[in-house]
């Protein structure tokens, strides 16, 4: 369970809903993430990145072609999937236990309040957030906030977990140290998810993920294997050649399409 599938996905936007305005964010975009992977989709801003997730979480529709989960086709946001944004998106009257138990009742109605509390603490130990979970948001960090919410996205039990930027607004110590808890959960858990997380960043891209999804403006640029293995230790991949070859790929991608937009014909890297 958690495979995506896009065939020949178009989107086209207007702010007014004219025909003259409309602009053209995704084009012909043909894509397969098989279940259980983790795929990260990495470009400049505006590429279209976010607009991906929009359509893979059912919030906005393919002007043309179809996006596919587990054969059936997106018709709106579902119980399968659960997005982690950049901004926290956290109730401000509620403390942190109860900003999980607020994703687990949606999911999981069946479910007593006791058992409720007990799923949101065990989600918030995993991020290590057992001792904050009266804390309200207010009196919690930028990076621990981002924790709870990634917690609540874990616990409403997911095939497929949406990530657009979550580490982009915490700062460099506090990202690498949220990075490494997402890819510790990842590894641990008994349930394999199917992870895409849109990035800027391609130390996280290659870090993170099983796969690289590399998008210029309206298209897919390139999809790379990344076979770094599956346990993955910040200060021995940083300084692996193959991750430095890796690197070095993808800058030249981000510099081909800077030359392009400024109509360089060439760019020194």
């Amino acid at each position: 369970m958690g495979t995506i599938i896009l065939e020949n996905v178009s989107f086209t936007y207007s702010r007014t809903g004219s025909v003259q305005e409309a602009g053209l964010v995704l084009e012909n975009i043909n894509l397969k993430i098989d279940s259980g992977q983790f795929v990260c989709v990495l470009g400049s801003s505006g590429c279209g990145k976010s607009t991906l997730i929009r359509l893979l979480e059912g919030l906005n529709f393919p002007t043309s072609g179809r996006v596919m989960i587990d054969d059936a086709e997106v018709t709106g946001p579902g119980k399968d999937r659960c997005v982690v944004f950049q901004h926290y998106s956290l109730f401000s009257w509620f403390n942190a236990k109860d900003n999980v138990a607020f994703g687990i009742k949606q999911n999981k109605k069946n479910l007593s309040r006791k058992e409720i509390d007990e799923i949101a603490l065990e989600y918030l130990a995993k991020v290590g957030l057992e001792d904050f979970y009266h804390k309200y948001p207010c009196q919690l960090s930028g990076g621990q906030q981002q924790r709870v919410a990634i917690a609540r996205a874990l616990a409403m039990d997911p095939e497929i977990l949406l990530m657009d930027e979550p580490f982009g607004a915490i700062d460099t110590k506090n990202r690498a140290l949220l990075q490494d808890m997402l890819l510790h959960i990842c590894e641990n858990e008994q349930k394999k998810r199917t992870v895409v997380f849109i990035t800027h960043d391609i130390d996280e891209a290659i870090f993170l993920s099983d796969r690289i999804v590399f998008m210029r403006p309206k298209q897919i640029r390139d999809d790379i294997p990344v076979g770094l293995g599956n346990r993955r230790v910040r200060s021995e991949i940083f300084r692996n050649n193959d991750f430095l070859l890796l690197r070095n790929r993808l800058i030249g991608f981000f510099y081909e399409d800077i030359a392009e937009k400024l109509d360089i014909t060439g760019a020194i890297i």
